[in-house]
């Protein structure tokens, strides 16, 4: 199946919680509400009472704009100016008399509902369309004092209502019935699904039996608009078109947009509802391009975020496995059997658990990336849908061959009530955030456009690494590597550490898949004999060497090591490099005495060297890899003392 027929298969089995508002921070959020079909948002200020025969009871005015879920037509929806007006809320410019071809489009347009309507519904639109027609409105919002004095214009002492400044606000109903108990018409479930029933009719069975080109069936209306703002980043920017007879959407193969496509109205409504739904909730966005991961099933959530490290990822299913069943609809379709599987899922990457146990759960996984190429136009760049089994077994694999030693920042407050952030390192996959830094670096700072298309094209790739069975790129940890053996560029040590640590992340992975058969283990491992690797040793050694001179004779925060200093060159020329290297060693050799452990180490590698020892090659990023294990097995020794500054402990170690 493709995109389009699984979003129609998802809007079926969560279509119960289409019109429920989803609370953010308490207040209702209709931007991450399942929005009914035929309707869209409404940014509204004014709120007009009226009573069950349609008398103006009272106003009142929002200190600023409210979005609201309203009933919208195909072209209302899409309407940019014109005189289509939504059927029931609109703006003062369409329901105040301000234009008269507005306002007897919109008695139109809710007289023909009101004529299908019945009961609590048909009395609301009864006395709407009474009220307006009277076209008093703007008469009694003065009454009340709605509009500001920044809206009047004064001409002689005489106050002006300036109608250009208003018509754009916002006009919302509540109709007051004593048997009612949802007065706002913006709010009333019954009158949404009136309006769904009203359009509904339009779509029998057509007359010329075609057929919808993404689902098959029969169409009763063709959609000659498809639904903008889809994502709220790209604003306008629509997935389907085919309404632009003046340009070249369909012209020069095509003589009418329905020779080019067809697609039902109902069923788009269908669709691009879902998308939008799927997007607010689970889309990972940056500037334009959005990443949208969810499961064909009642349960959206798929659990699991590919673009997130594995510290997060252990985080996301310890909170997801204590949540507690929600007793409204929207928890329901968000519980199911993920709160089973996450545990076992945590478990797996805490390093124990069976993963043949988490493979009972057979729901499909849809992957998509979009991106908006103009602020008219947005495209599927990417598109991928895999059992649930093989789309977490594609994210462990990733995570366990992509592993690393890193660290994690957790915000903390200390005693005086002050944020903190307290490290916290463990092994596992960086992020994709976490790989743009390492390959570029850090924004410079505000909306940086050029950063942004960077991390999108970056973003792009590692899914499809991911989950298209794409090779890691080469050109992604050679990039990595360069700016890693750089390390004076870095604004701090930790931000080179952390570099380091990524690329060697990235490294594992690529010579994993390049030596199917051989493993790069995440340690020390003394057997290596590749040249990169082994030169990668022995900056690791010169570099604790000069630190713990500098220790003895209390300056090992006054600069870095030479080792450090000479890392760019010495990943060009490593022979070279070398020699000059150890030279400078000699005065903080002598002054350990001789640092035999350190000496035994470095006669150990050049023995493991021998003839490529004197191969002044550019060094690869293996190198990184042998520099990186090297320097933590050292570090990690010297923790016993103070930085292991006594020679007796590590003559014993000889």
């Amino acid at each position: 199946m493709g995109l389009f027929q699984n979003l129609l298969e998802t809007y079926e089995k969560c279509k119960d919680i289409a019109g429920i508002q989803k609370p953010t921070d308490g207040e209702p959020d209709e931007k991450k509400t399942f929005l009914p079909i035929f309707h869209t948002t409404f940014k509204s200020q004014i709120c007009i009472i009226l009573d069950s025969d349609g008398n103006f009871v009272n106003a009142t005015r929002d200190a600023k704009d409210i979005t609201i879920i309203i009933p919208c037509t195909e072209s209302s929806a899409g309407r940019v100016g014109g005189d289509t007006p939504h059927p029931l809320c609109d703006q003062l410019d369409y329901v105040s008399g301000i234009n008269d071809n507005r306002l007897s489009a919109y008695l139109k347009g809710l007289s023909e509902w009101e004529m299908q309507a019945s009961g609590i519904s048909k009395n609301k639109l009864k006395a709407i369309h009474a009220y307006v027609n009277t076209g008093a409105m703007i008469s009694d919002l003065e009454d009340k004092e709605i509009f500001k004095e920044s809206e009047y214009d004064e001409q002689d002492e005489v106050k002006t209502l300036n109608h250009e400044k208003i018509r754009k606000i916002g006009v919302r109903f509540a109709v007051e019935i004593k048997e009612d108990k949802t007065p706002g018409v913006w709010e009333d479930k019954n009158l949404r699904q009136s309006w769904i029933e009203h359009i509904r009719p339009k779509h029998g069975t057509s007359a010329d039996g075609r057929f919808d080109y993404l689902c098959g069936v029969q169409v009763g209306q063709i959609a000659n608009q498809h639904p903008k703002n889809i994502n709220s980043a790209t604003g306008n920017a629509k997935l389907l078109s085919c309404n632009d007879a003046s340009g070249y959407t369909f012209r020069g193969r095509f003589s009418k947009q329905d020779d080019a496509v067809i697609v039902d109205y109902e069923q788009s409504q269908k669709m691009h509802q879902t998308l939008r739904w799927l997007i607010n909730n689970y889309g990972y966005n940056i500037d334009s391009q959005t990443i949208v991961v969810w499961a064909v099933n009642e349960d959206s959530n798929p659990g699991a975020r590919p673009y997130d490290n594995s510290f997060d990822m252990h985080n996301l299913f310890s909170e997801m496995s204590a949540e507690k069943e929600d007793s409204d609809k929207i928890g329901e379709a968000a519980d199911a059997v993920f709160a089973d599987y996450s545990k076992k899922l945590r478990n797996l990457f805490q390093g124990f658990g069976n993963i043949e146990k988490i493979k009972q759960h057979s729901r499909k996984i849809c992957i998509a990336v979009f991106d908006a190429a103009t602020t008219g136009r947005m495209g599927l760049t990417f598109y991928q849908e895999l059992p649930q089994d093989a789309y977490l077994e594609n994210i462990v694999e990733w995570h366990e061959e992509t592993s690393y030693y890193l660290t994690a920042w957790l915000k903390s407050k200390d005693e005086k009530g002050k944020d903190k952030s307290i490290p916290m390192r463990y092994i596992g996959a960086p992020s994709y955030d976490d790989i743009l830094f390492a390959i570029y670096g850090k924004a410079r700072g505000g909306n940086d456009a050029g950063y942004n298309i960077l991390k999108r094209k970056i973003r792009k790739q590692l899914l499809e690494c991911m989950f298209g069975n794409f090779s890691f790129p080469k050109s992604m940890v050679d990039m990595a590597a360069v700016r890693a053996s750089r390390p004076m560029s870095f604004g701090s040590e930790s931000d080179w550490e952390r570099s380091v640590n990524i690329t060697c992340a990235l490294a594992r992975k690529y010579y994993n898949q390049l030596h199917e058969k051989e493993e790069f283990t995440l340690g020390l491992d003394e057997n290596r004999k590749e040249r990169d690797y082994l030169y990668g040793r022995l900056l690791a050694v010169a570099d604790k060497i000069e630190q713990v001179a500098m220790f003895r004779a209390g300056k090992q925060n006054d600069r870095a090591t030479n080792a450090v200093r000479l890392m760019s060159a010495f990943a060009v020329k490593p022979y070279h490099t070398w020699g000059i290297l150890y030279q400078q060693l000699h005065p903080y050799i002598n002054q350990l005495k001789g640092a035999g452990y350190y000496q035994s180490i470095i006669d150990e590698i050049m023995i493991q060297l021998s003839n490529e020892y004197e191969n002044n090659a550019p060094l690869s990023p293996l190198y990184l890899l042998g520099f990186s294990a090297q320097r933590r097995v050292l570090n990690t020794k010297n923790k016993r003392g103070n930085s292991e500054d006594n020679e007796n402990d590590t003559t014993e170690q000889n």
